[in-house]
């Protein structure tokens, strides 16, 4: 058992939360003269996945896995420190290879598909879908 865990705290989840609220109101109201212009369905599909990305690095570099679903903080105490980085980790990789074919989806078809804000949100709804369902295989 791993004595020197943390104490149980959700504040850097509650930022990395607030910050991603803000993010998503600045672009929605008027922040879209900021962003590249490949579409509102992609752009806030990057958004989106790169918030999550960043949000598990944030848990890998605090071992905070009991902010991912289905990890209590007792479960995440027990499991000593090389299991929480490598529960991070692996949630971490499956969420940057999500971002990483969001990306060529939006970038690499852009020549080929035609722009439609519907198509583009529901593949980024769908990467993140995949994304979840796959590290959910993931045990601490």
């Amino acid at each position: 058992m791993n004595t020197h865990y943390q104490k149980k705290s959700y504040t850097l989840f509650w930022a990395w939360l607030v910050l991603l609220v803000a993010v998503i109101l600045f672009y929605m109201y008027g922040g879209r003269a900021y962003f590249p212009t490949i579409g509102a369905g992609k752009n806030m599909g990057i958004v989106v996945l790169v918030f999550l990305d960043l949000l598990f690095v944030m848990i890998l570099a605090t071992q905070s896995v009991y902010w991912i679903g289905g990890v209590t903080y007792e479960a995440a105490k027990e499991a000593g420190a090389r299991a929480r980085r490598r529960f991070a980790l692996w949630h971490l990789l499956i969420f940057l290879v999500a971002t990483i074919l969001f990306l060529i989806y939006c970038f690499g078809m852009r020549g080929i598909l035609l722009p439609d804000q519907t198509r583009d949100s529901l593949v980024a709804g769908g990467a993140v879908c995949a994304a979840v369902i796959a590290s959910s295989r993931v045990r601490l």
